[in-house]
């Protein structure tokens, strides 16, 4: 007898077909618990070249490191979080990130509920003038009556570092600026006697810009030495012992080695 072709009846998949099904079902959940497990992680970063470097095309370490990280393990996700150098503070209190990476807690951390990691770089601030034949080191030592350049909302050892641009304006006639190439550019054509640059980004720029090198003098001395740690938001998971462990795995692995040779740092 033939089948009714308006019979509502349809033939069952087979039994190994269902299970199959199952199985790819299962492995698909199974597969959304374990990303749904990883802790998500806010690292909050504000422009600092070569650390943190908004322009088109420039790479990042922060970000670097934050990819580095997520690769190495399977516990935390960490994702960034964009800020400014004068609003990071405002935003950590309003919980919008936990982590910093290569700040430091002298930074005006000062009553803050931030510990910092072990040290992972040391580094700097220095100071550079348009290159002249009158100039030498002795040039960097009284900064009375020179225009000097900085990064706005950064903290600078020539002023106790007290990044109010106010007073900094008012009393050793800086010029606040938001661009290391900037700071680079106005030294180099002579629109600022002095600006203060980060030693790392600086390296950085001359390996791209080689014809820069004879244009400038650079200090010998710092405006400030650098120690560049993780800052994390107390109480929470992971602590900075787990992040001390993180790096020391990556570091004896050679991961951070290769990260740091990647922007010809130590």
């Amino acid at each position: 007898m033939l089948p009714n072709p308006k019979s509502s009846h349809r033939l069952a998949p087979p039994r190994g077909l269902r299970r199959l099904v199952a199985l790819v079902a299962l492995i698909s959940w199974l597969g959304t618990i374990s990303v749904n497990a990883q802790q998500v992680v806010k690292v909050g970063g504000y422009d600092f070249p070569p650390f943190v470097d908004k322009t088109p095309g420039a790479t990042s370490l922060t970000l670097d490191l934050i990819a580095a990280l997520n690769a190495f393990q399977k516990k935390y996700v960490f994702e960034f979080v964009h800020t400014s150098s004068k609003r990071r503070f405002i935003n950590f209190d309003e919980g919008k990130y936990d982590l910093m990476f290569f700040e430091a807690l002298d930074w005006g951390w000062q009553g803050r509920e931030m510990a910092a990691s072990e040290v992972i770089m040391h580094g700097g601030t220095v100071y550079i003038t348009r290159m002249e034949k009158y100039k030498d080191q002795r040039y960097f030592d009284d900064l009375r009556g020179k225009t000097i350049w900085g990064i706005l909302g950064y903290h600078y050892g020539f002023a106790n570092f007290n990044a109010d641009y106010d007073f900094l304006k008012k009393n050793y006639n800086a010029h606040m600026t938001t661009s290391q190439d900037g700071l680079i550019e106005a030294a180099v054509t002579g629109r600022a006697d002095i600006s203060v640059v980060v030693r790392e980004y600086l390296q950085i720029y001359l390996l791209k810009h080689p014809e820069v090198q004879n244009k400038i003098l650079v200090s010998t001395k710092f405006d400030a030495v650098n120690a560049y740690t993780i800052l994390v938001r107390k109480g929470i998971s992971p602590s900075v012992a787990e992040i001390n462990k993180l790096l020391l795995e990556m570091e004896n692995a050679g991961i951070l080695k290769k990260l740091w040779g990647k922007y010809n740092l130590k």
